[in-house]
C-alpha cells in the first residue's frame, strides 16, 4: 500500500514565531525546512551588525516564553536581549530545531510555480541564489522588517547623519554630537537614554502627544496588570460598546500618566495622547525624566532641512548646527517577498492600501497553503507569548483539524473588516491599518487551536472547571497571564504539555516578591 506523500513546508524567520511554527508543523507530520537571514536564531532578540537586520525588544520574564519551555528563573524581571537570545537558543536545541534551519539565507521572492501546484522560494544562502519548490509557505519574518524612513524636503542639503533607528546600534558614533530623535515611541525612548549620557545635546522632535508607560508600576512590572479576566472583560466592551471601552480606556491611562509623572509641561506636548484603542503606547520611561532635568528637549515636526547643519520645524523653530538625525518612524510589514498578496482601499477611506488576508493571517485565494504572521497589531497578548497558539492553528488549519470558510465567504469577511479599520483611520489617521479586532482573531485562534481558553468563561464549562479545580481556575483567571495556559486543557486538537499545571502554579508564587519597595 502507497503512503501517503509528506506535504513539504518552508517556514521564513527564526525569531519566536518561526521555530514555533517550524515546531509546531514538524510535530503534526510536515516536511519543515526553516529560513533565517541571520547566523542564529532568535529574530529581533538576536543582535546584529548589520544595519538592515532590526534588534532588540525588552519585556518581563513572568509573562514571556513558549506553552511547553518555561523561561528560566536565573533571568532577572525584564530581560535584555542577551537573555532573550539565549532563551531562544535553548528552545531550538532542546527540541532539535536547529538541523532543519537554514541559516544565512536571504529571501527573494515567493510565486506560484508555472504549473499552478507549488510555491517556488527564491533564496540566497551564502551569497548564491537558489530556487526551491514548496507545498506551502508560511511567513514569519515579523513585523519589525521593513524600516518606515519620511522623506524631507531639502535632505540632500544636510551634511549630518540621516538614518533610521533600524541601522542604530550603540552610542560610540553620537559622542559629543548634536542628535534629533524624530519620534517619541518606545524605540526612541531606548535611543534617548543611550545618547543623553554621552551626546552634547538630545532632542525629541514630534507631531503629536504619547502615552507612555512604565516598566514599573507601585513596585509591580506594569506587564503583570494584565489578567485573562481584565482581558476578556475589555474585549466585551471593545465588542459591544466600542466608544464607552475607548472611553474607559483613555480616562484610565490619563489618570494612569497623571498618577505617574503629576501635571506634564505643556510644551513638551505629550498630551492630549493618542487613544490606547488605536495607538500602542510607549515603554519609553526615561523620557519624561528627561525632558524634566533638561537633558531632551521637546520639539515640533521636522519640516524642512535648510542647511548642512540646519534644521526648521514646524512652529518656525531652527536648529543649527545638527549633527545627527534618527528616524525612530516605525516599521511596515514587506510584502515585496509575497507579491501575491492582493490589497484594496474600503469605501470612506484615505488611508494606505490595505493587504487582503482573512484574518490579517490568510489570502483568501491561498488559505490553505500560504499564512503571513506579519500583519496583525494589536493581535497578541504579552511578548511573544501567543507564538505557539498562532502556529497550532495555522497547524490545523492546514491539517484539515480546523475547518475555514470558503473563499467567497472569506472576501466578504475581509470586506467587512476593511470597513472597520477605516472606521477606525476616520478616528485617527495614523493607525496602524495591520489592526485587528482582538476578539475576533484571538477568538478565532484559540479554537481553530483548541485552547480549552472556554473553560475559563462565564459559560457552563468555566462554571464546571471552576467547581472542580477552583485553585487553577482562579490562577489562569486572575493570576499571571502565562502562556503554559494553553497547553492545560485537553481539547484532542493539539498536545498537551504535562508541566503545564506546576509552570503556570510557580510563575504565581515567583511573583508574590511584588511589590518591591523603593521602585515606582
Amino acid at each position: 500500500m502507497a503512503t501517503e506523500r509528506q506535504l513539504t513546508v518552508a517556514v521564513i524567520g527564526a525569531g519566536s514565531s518561526g521555530l514555533s511554527m517550524l515546531k509546531t508543523l514538524r510535530d503534526d507530520g510536515f516536511d519543515v525546512t526553516l529560513y533565517e537571514r541571520r547566523g542564529q536564531v532568535g529574530g529581533l532578540w538576536a543582535y546584529s551588525e548589520d544595519p538592515t537586520v532590526t534588534t532588540a525588544l525588552r519585556y518581563d520574564k513572568y509573562t514571556c516564553g513558549m506553552t511547553d519551555f518555561p523561561m528560566p528563573a536565573k533571568y532577572p524581571h525584564h530581560l535584555a536581549q542577551a537573555d532573550f537570545q539565549e532563551y531562544m537558543e535553548s528552545y531550538a536545541k532542546h527540541f532539535d530545531l536547529l538541523k532543519d534551519i537554514v541559516f544565512n539565507a536571504s529571501l527573494q521572492r515567493v510565486s506560484r510555480n508555472t504549473e499552478d501546484t507549488k510555491w517556488e522560494v527564491e533564496v540566497i544562502v551564502d551569497g548564491k541564489s537558489q530556487i526551491l519548490e514548496y507545498d506551502k509557505v508560511a511567513f514569519c519574518h515579523g513585523y519589525q522588517t521593513k524600516a518606515k524612513m519620511p522623506e524631507f524636503m531639502g535632505q540632500d542639503k544636510f551634511e549630518g547623519l540621516l538614518i533610521h533607528s533600524q541601522v542604530y546600534r550603540n552610542s560610540e558614533t553620537f559622542k559629543g554630537k548634536k542628535v534629533v530623535l524624530v519620534g517619541v515611541g518606545s524605540t526612541a525612548g531606548d535611543i534617548i537614554n543611550e545618547l543623553v549620557p554621552v551626546a552634547s545635546h538630545v532632542y525629541a522632535s514630534h507631531r503629536r502627544g504619547s502615552l507612555i508607560v512604565q516598566k514599573w508600576r507601585n513596585g509591580t512590572p506594569t506587564d503583570l496588570l494584565a489578567t485573562r479576566r481584565r482581558r476578556q472583560m475589555a474585549m466585551f466592551l471593545q465588542r459591544n460598546f466600542p466608544t464607552a471601552a475607548r472611553t474607559i480606556a483613555d480616562l484610565g491611562c490619563r489618570y494612569m500618566m497623571w498618577q505617574t509623572w503629576g501635571r506634564l509641561d505643556p510644551s513638551w506636548r505629550l498630551t492630549p495622547f493618542p487613544s490606547i484603542t488605536l495607538s500602542i503606547p510607549s515603554t519609553g520611561a526615561n523620557i519624561i525624566p528627561s525632558l524634566q532635568d533638561g537633558t531632551l528637549t521637546s520639539l515640533y515636526g521636522l519640516r524642512r532641512f535648510v542647511g548642512p547643519r540646519s534644521i526648521e520645524f514646524d512652529d518656525g523653530t531652527v536648529l543649527e548646527d545638527v549633527d545627527a538625525v534618527i528616524c525612530a518612524t516605525g516599521y511596515t510589514a514587506d510584502f515585496s517577498v509575497a507579491p501575491f498578496v492582493e490589497q484594496s482601499r474600503p469605501s470612506n477611506y484615505g488611508g494606505p492600501p490595505i493587504a487582503r488576508l482573512w484574518m490579517n493571517l490568510f489570502p483568501p485565494r491561498y488559505a490553505d497553503s500560504i499564512c503571513l504572521l506579519c500583519y496583525s497589531s494589536f493581535g497578541k497578548n504579552n511578548g511573544f507569548s501567543f507564538s505557539d497558539v498562532v502556529s497550532i492553528a495555522v497547524s490545523n488549519v492546514w491539517r484539515g483539524v480546523h475547518p475555514i470558510p470558503p473563499r467567497e465567504e472569506m472576501e466578504k469577511q475581509v470586506n467587512a473588516h476593511h470597513d472597520w479599520v477605516a472606521s477606525r483611520w476616520r478616528l485617527d489617521n495614523n493607525i496602524d491599518v495591520s489592526m485587528v479586532k482582538q476578539w475576533e482573531f484571538q477568538g478565532f485562534l484559540h479554537e481553530a487551536a483548541g485552547t480549552g481558553m472556554e473553560n475559563l468563561g462565564w459559560g457552563w464549562k468555566g462554571w464546571k472547571f471552576w467547581w472542580h479545580d477552583r485553585e487553577m481556575y482562579n490562577l489562569m483567571n486572575n493570576g499571571v497571564e502565562t502562556s503554559h495556559a494553553f497547553r492545560f486543557f485537553e481539547t484532542g486538537k493539539r498536545k498537551t504539555y504535562p508541566g503545564a499545571r506546576d509552570a503556570i502554579i510557580q510563575a504565581n508564587k515567583a511573583v508574590k516578591v511584588f511589590p518591591i519597595k523603593g521602585i515606582k
